[in-house]
């Protein structure tokens, strides 16, 4: 009798944690052991479907450097959520997310090493690097009064796959108040790269505190670097604060 009670209490507390289970999804904690196929999943979807991405035409090798150095701060703790197709337990979407603390970034300005680093030396791949890692460097300054936040680092949704709620079920996971107080987060913070995660996390009520316009980035000929074909004009850097 007791350890049906515990079974169900168990149950009943894991069915909070996990969005529930639909007739063709069910959800998972990304773990260490989700590393290679996680990877697989962003080098075929997020590198060819993601704005910046497509506009610098980003190679596998391009962005090798990048998925590994996001998994590495991602695997740190286990805030971070897949999606599995029910049919073939294929991965069709995930959100990434690393636990960022003040301290990481003086330890990143004493060893010179930025956050997001691409392969090769494209001008459009190191001017996407740019951007993400200035926009993301000041962060701590324009909110000082904060120590440890949840970082989205990836978001995506396979494009066979989209506009069946995954994203706001990923969404709905990582903003649980348990979870952020898990990790003493007191907010969570992204660099939004597309106009519609720009849309998304805008009408969630996420506050932007600074932007880079993309036509301030030129190259030697005048040219704009990064020209993106579904209206990204920019890059924002957004903070939604939670008590």
């Amino acid at each position: 009798m007791n350890i049906s009670r515990l079974f169900f209490t168990f149950s009943r507390r894991l069915s909070t944690v996990l969005p529930q289970a639909t007739e063709k999804y069910y959800f998972e904690t990304v773990k260490n052991s989700n590393r290679n196929e996680v990877f697989e999943f962003l080098n075929k979807n997020f590198r060819v479907d993601e704005s910046l991405s497509r506009a610098a035409g980003m190679t596998e090798s391009d962005i090798q450097i990048c998925f590994e150095g996001v998994l590495d701060r991602v695997l740190r703790n286990e805030v971070s959520i897949l999606a599995r197709e029910r049919r073939n337990d294929e991965v069709v979407g995930c959100m990434l997310n690393s636990v960022w603390k003040r301290g990481d970034a003086k330890k990143n300005e004493s060893s010179e090493e930025e956050e997001f680093q691409f392969g090769g030396d494209r001008k459009g791949v190191v001017t996407i690097g740019e951007i993400l890692n200035e926009l993301h460097e000041s962060f701590w300054k324009l909110r000082s009064n904060h120590h440890t936040v949840l970082h989205f680092e990836i978001s995506s949704v396979n494009r066979n796959h989209q506009r069946q709620g995954l994203a706001s079920k990923f969404m709905n996971w990582t903003e649980n108040q348990e979870l952020l107080k898990s990790v003493e987060a007191s907010g969570i913070v992204a660099e939004a790269s597309s106009l519609a995660n720009q849309i998304l996390l805008d009408k969630r009520g996420y506050e932007t505190v600074a932007a880079t316009l993309l036509n301030s980035r030129i190259d030697s000929n005048g040219n704009q670097i990064l020209v993106c074909d579904d209206g990204t004009d920019r890059v924002n850097l957004v903070f939604k604060e939670f008590q």
